[in-house]
């Protein structure tokens, strides 16, 4: 018997569903949808959308990227936010305020699952911190920020992410253009690592990123497509879900082809695969994990990341209902809240 859903996390084309996009989910049938900025154009069309995959056989849970600052996919919608690191210059309230405006917007549109924090350490001329996305260089100060953060998307029954595992803080280059190695000894890389050990009981979702990690026992593969290391993030205090970042990243370019890539992320252990921009793949991708099927380790794998993948599902929607959706102009109160905290 076929699992009720596959563990992916994918993409949509436009702002609606088609009749054909529609079919192409049932078939493919991925436990999660994630949406961005070309999903969004207006509120009364993002609830239609939203309306559309609440209507789907098997409903997937629903998520974005909603950090502040430049990772804001919800701009046409309720204009900008600070980003994490203005936040966390002002201190616990800013960024208690940053989180319930995440948490409130995600509410009111339907999305369960945001995809934040992000919990990089800061670190001079690298990539994160230059974009203005971490916390902070201090470990306990970044954990502390990060609660705070996941307190304000409680607060509207959202759920949160931490990110990108075992860290990208020192990293220069972006993983959206090429494959970097983080060059560190297990004891230098310690301050990053506690900081997913101190969150993932409090914040059930970790999200693996693509970079090589050699002293983590894999100096081959990027991070994401590790066994080695997707198992130490399963392992984490809670036991969280783990999500790849996006498959289709420049970082993974030498890593085969989009089905293959998938394929090495299941394998890992990776519990929920992001295809975030190939929609019209998603057939293709479907088809080849089925047809490694007849591997036993392979389809053990699939099997326990969609059973893990359809328990997050299953939880994340039943976590949301449980709180009211604010209406539009409370939403928008928050984000100027939050744009205040930072003035």
């Amino acid at each position: 018997m076929r699992a009720e859903s596959r563990p992916l996390v994918v993409g949509l084309p436009g702002t609606e569903l088609s009749d054909s996009e529609r079919a192409v989910l049932e078939q493919v049938r991925p436990a999660g949808v994630i949406l961005f900025a070309r999903n969004f154009e207006s509120l009364g069309q993002s609830r239609e959308l939203m309306a559309a995959l609440r209507d789907l056989e098997r409903r997937p849970f629903v998520t974005t990227d909603l950090e502040g600052g430049l990772v804001n996919r919800l701009t046409r919608l309720w204009g900008d936010l600070p980003s994490a690191a203005a936040a966390a210059e002002q201190g616990r309230r800013a960024v208690r305020a940053l989180g319930e405006a995440a948490g409130g917007a995600c509410r009111h549109l339907g999305i369960q699952l945001d995809l934040a924090p992000g919990v990089d350490l800061a670190c001079s001329g690298a990539c994160l911190a230059g974009q203005g996305r971490c916390l902070g260089d201090d470990p306990e100060r970044v954990v502390a920020l990060a609660e705070v953060f996941a307190d304000g998307l409680d607060d509207w029954g959202v759920t949160g992410c931490v990110k990108h595992y075992p860290g990208l803080g020192p990293i220069p280059a972006d993983t959206h253009d090429e494959l970097p190695a983080l060059d560190l000894s297990e004891r230098e890389l310690a301050p990053q690592l506690g900081v997913f050990e101190s969150l993932s009981a409090r914040i059930p979702v970790v999200m693996v990123a693509h970079v090589v990690v050699p002293a983590l026992g894999d100096p081959d593969r990027p991070a994401s497509l590790s066994r080695a290391v997707v198992d130490r993030a399963i392992s984490l205090p809670g036991s969280p879900v783990v999500l790849s970042d996006d498959l289709e990243m420049g970082a993974l370019d030498g890593s085969g082809g989009l089905p293959e890539r998938t394929a090495a992320a299941l394998r890992a252990r990776i519990h929920g695969a992001c295809v975030c921009k190939s929609f019209d793949r998603l057939e293709e991708i479907a088809e080849h994990l089925d047809e490694l099927a007849e591997d036993s380790a392979f389809d053990a794998c699939v099997a326990e990341a969609a059973a893990r993948l359809g328990t997050l599902r299953r939880d994340v929607q039943q976590r949301a209902a449980a709180v009211p959706a604010p209406d539009p102009d409370t939403v928008e109160q928050l984000w100027e809240r939050a744009r205040k905290a930072v003035a």
